[in-house]
């Protein structure tokens, strides 16, 4: 993990550009002058354009504080996201890649993928993910709920939780009527938040009335400091796209996976004879209709 803080990278690199060697500073240059387009570029790319080696991408990041490339170029990305408008973003997208051939499109975006989900696996603290399987574990009702993009995330991990044979339900209104969502709220249960970077008053609400009620909050977040850090009990930080290049889902939803594995291990027996339930319906479905829609069905033939 950086050693800077959020939103810190442009700042970082300007002190440090007096204690770089030459071919280093080349590299600080051309991300202080390109900082959108570098936000896209894996270390070879920055290399080539600065006209260096990859290596040396490499050694700049540590030498301004970074632990690499990767974690500079993360830094710096969540840095824009604040900064730039979204529509800004999307034309340095097109502009960036729109050369590049189908196998470099296809190179970059599951480059990021993979870099999203190793800074992922490291950022998850192993004792708040604990918290987050016992809260869950514990709940007579583990209710979801996601802003945007987000309630997708929401939604699976409440359908993955119905599979184990758990009690679990979606909040899925906004505006007035994610006030009845609130209403199914009940001690004993639990509340599990996808938040966006910015504040929303559903969010604001939810997390007063779990208060209010005692019921534990889990935060699915980005890395970097969120505006609800301080007022969900748990959190499980999930690196951000620092170029917008996959979707800014794709790391809560591994995160999701991995709680779900969790919470079947807990709940072994419970799992399978809620999978064998299941199956059981699956099959049900796949044979031939043999009732009276059927029959009238077979009238009219």
């Amino acid at each position: 993990m950086s050693t800077q803080q959020s939103g810190s990278a442009r700042a970082s690199i300007e002190a440090a550009l007096g204690a770089l060697s030459a071919s280093e500073r080349r590299v600080a240059r051309f991300i202080l002058e390109h900082p959108e387009q570098a936000s896209l570029l894996n270390a070879a790319q920055v290399a080539k354009l600065a006209g260096t080696s990859d290596t040396t991408v490499v050694r700049a990041s540590r030498s301004i504080g970074f632990t690499g490339w990767t974690d500079l170029r993360r830094t710096l990305g969540a840095e824009l996201t604040r900064a730039t408008h979204p529509t800004a973003r999307l034309t340095t997208r097109l502009s960036v890649t729109k050369r590049d051939s189908t196998r470099s499109l296809i190179t970059t975006v599951f480059e990021e993928a993979r870099d999203r989900l190793e800074i992922s696996q490291a950022d998850i603290d192993d004792t708040e993910f604990e918290r987050a399987v016992a809260a869950l574990h514990g709940a007579h009702t583990v209710h979801t709920f996601g802003v945007g993009a987000s309630s997708a995330c929401a939604a699976y991990l409440a359908t993955k939780l119905g599979r184990l044979g758990l009690q679990a339900r979606t909040a899925a209104g906004m505006g007035f009527t994610f006030a009845d969502d609130l209403m199914q709220l009940r001690s004993g249960d639990a509340l599990v938040l996808f938040a966006p970077g910015r504040p929303f008053a559903e969010l604001d609400l939810a997390v007063a009335e779990a208060r209010r009620l005692g019921i534990p909050t889990v935060l699915f977040t980005g890395r970097h400091r969120h505006e609800y850090d301080t007022r969900a009990d748990i959190l499980i930080r999930c690196a951000g796209s620092a170029g917008g290049l996959t979707g800014e889902t794709l790391s809560a939803l591994v995160a999701a996976d991995a709680l779900v594995l969790a919470l079947s291990q807990q709940t072994a027996d419970a799992s399978r004879a809620a999978s064998q339930r299941l199956n059981g319906l699956r099959r049900e479905l796949r044979r031939p209709t043999t009732g009276p829609t059927s029959s009238r069905a077979k009238e009219h033939e």
